[in-house]
């Protein structure tokens, strides 16, 4: 399963890294294609979350016993330990809403700019 959202993230990724177009229509368009991506990305990140937890209570469950040979800060940290791949792809699903916001920010300021130039004319 962790491997169909490393997709989701990767195909993100590509489109993020995608030079914004020149022409109107196809700004309009990729604005609306980021307003989507945001959306995915929320509910991929909350599915991540929801992963981390169950590892978490599965790990604290199996490992109770560990409880005794070490600190709990260091219990913590060793249980967290087991979800690094899910906390990875959160962070990078969080990484895409931001970038999608400050695209869109982007967008509009070009397409704000390119009004103010007509209205020169």
């Amino acid at each position: 399963m962790i491997e169909q959202y490393n997709d989701y993230y990767q195909r993100m990724l590509k489109f993020l890294a995608e030079p914004l177009p020149t022409e109107y229509p196809e700004l309009l368009s990729r604005m609306g294609k980021l307003g989507v991506l945001m959306a995915k990305a929320g509910e991929y990140l909350t599915e991540c979350q929801y992963k981390i937890d169950t590892v978490i209570d599965t790990e604290c469950q199996a490992n109770i016993e560990l409880l005794d040979k070490y600190s709990a800060s260091t219990f913590n940290m060793m249980i967290k330990a087991k979800g690094k791949d899910w906390n990875r792809l959160k962070t990078g699903f969080e990484k895409c809403c931001s970038t999608s916001v400050h695209q869109i920010d982007a967008i509009r300021t070009i397409l704000s700019f390119e009004k103010a130039k007509m209205n020169l004319i």
